[in-house]
């Protein structure tokens, strides 16, 4: 058993790191091309077993809802007994002869993932009058795109970039090749890129974020990526952050004609959260985490999951982050917490590492928890429930 005092951190880089080694080893095949699967692109739970009784019912709940589980430290072996149980894919991901993160993956996450690709692909093969294409729009310190043919395979080292990346400086953007296209979004561009030293080594080729339809986004980085290699471009980055979602971006990537290697980053809502966990008596993220997104139905996800999945943990005592809450989502997130029966402490988070930052602590009962809301709740926001008061 690890010592206390050197436990993995369940939000810090560990989890990211051992899903981005695994992701090759969960691909699917879909529309003749082989997507790998990252076990926390799309929400996950994490659980630092305490033994077989205590954890065994919160693993398969999470398995059953189609989520999979990260398990830090397992020292009771639960997580191959839970992946027998529930006929899912065991992934350990070893690290200096000790396996510190296994995933279990189950059968409902990668038919579920595999429709969302299906779902995106279907689309864009129907759209009618696709935009003009978007590094003919944004390019940054680029040169010309030459027409040609790709002769070897693209190498696409994605990075995962977040508040932490200006004070990381080179080390951040260490793995890219000095003089190599970069590809991000507008939004990075401006808040990360541009702040982080030595940028101005790379290249950067702009796409503008689309906030109405994600699926253009994972689109236009697909497109983005292609029209380098076929201007001779071997060797490219790509900046990825945010939340669960932003790693969709990395799914919806076949990788027919390249490689992609992750180096990966802890999603900006978990770090928000895991900063606003200080002001609790007791460590919410000692033992345990649900990171779901409020953004469901991007996933093909009813409300009614959400809501039902959500009571479940908040029920077992699961500290749950809830990332790109909208009003009506966080409406729901407290009738999960009526439901469960039990009281909560809870921190709503809007605009975390930014000069516009708010941050608003409820605590008690539901009915409570709601009085405390502010009327105007504003757009996108990060919510944090827990057991266990403020201080």
């Amino acid at each position: 058993m690890t010592a206390p005092g050197t436990r993995t951190s369940l939000v810090g880089m560990e989890v990211f790191r051992a899903a981005a080694d695994v992701r090759h080893l969960h691909c699917v095949d879909v529309a003749g091309e082989t997507h790998p699967l990252s076990p926390v692109s799309s929400g996950f739970v994490t659980i630092r077993p305490r033994g077989f009784k205590e954890d065994m019912t919160t693993a398969l709940g999470a398995l059953g809802w189609g989520r999979p589980v990260a398990f830090v430290e397992d020292a009771c072996g639960l997580a191959e007994f839970a992946a027998a149980a529930t006929e899912s894919e065991y992934l350990p991901a070893a690290k200096d002869g000790t396996e510190p993160v296994a995933f279990v993956v189950p059968t409902l996450f990668r038919s579920r993932r595999a429709g969302s690709i299906e779902r995106r692909l279907t689309k864009r093969r129907g759209a009618a009058a696709p935009d003009p294409h978007p590094l003919a729009a944004a390019p940054v310190n680029a040169g010309p795109l030459d027409a040609g043919h790709p002769s070897t395979p693209q190498c696409v080292r994605a990075v995962g970039v977040g508040p932490w990346t200006p004070a990381g400086g080179e080390a951040a953007l260490g793995s890219l090749d000095t003089g190599c296209p970069v590809v991000m979004t507008d939004w990075t561009y401006r808040h990360t890129f541009t702040r982080t030293p030595g940028h101005e080594r790379f290249p950067a080729h702009v796409l503008p974020y689309r906030y109405g339809d994600f699926d253009q986004n994972i689109d236009q980085v697909d497109e983005a990526l292609s029209a380098l290699h076929a201007a001779g471009h071997d060797r490219v980055g790509l900046l990825v952050e945010g939340n669960p979602d932003t790693y969709d971006v990395l799914d919806g990537l076949p990788l027919t004609g390249r490689e992609i290697h992750v180096t990966p980053g802890v999603p900006i809502g978990l770090l928000a959260a895991a900063r606003t966990g200080r002001y609790f008596r007791e460590d919410p993220f000692a033992r345990s985490f649900a990171y779901l997104s409020g953004l469901h139905g991007r996933h093909s996800l009813p409300p009614q999951q959400f809501l039902g999945e959500l009571t479940s943990y908040l029920s077992a005592g699961i500290t749950c982050v809830l990332v790109e809450m909208h009003k009506g989502d966080v409406d729901l997130a407290l009738e999960a917490v009526r439901l469960c029966g039990q009281e909560k402490s809870a921190v709503l988070m809007s605009n975390h590492f930014s000069s516009e930052e708010e941050t608003v602590f409820l605590h008690g009962t539901p009915e409570g928890l709601r009085q405390g809301l502010p009327a105007d709740r504003g757009g996108l926001s990060t919510l944090l429930i827990a057991d266990g008061g403020l201080q």
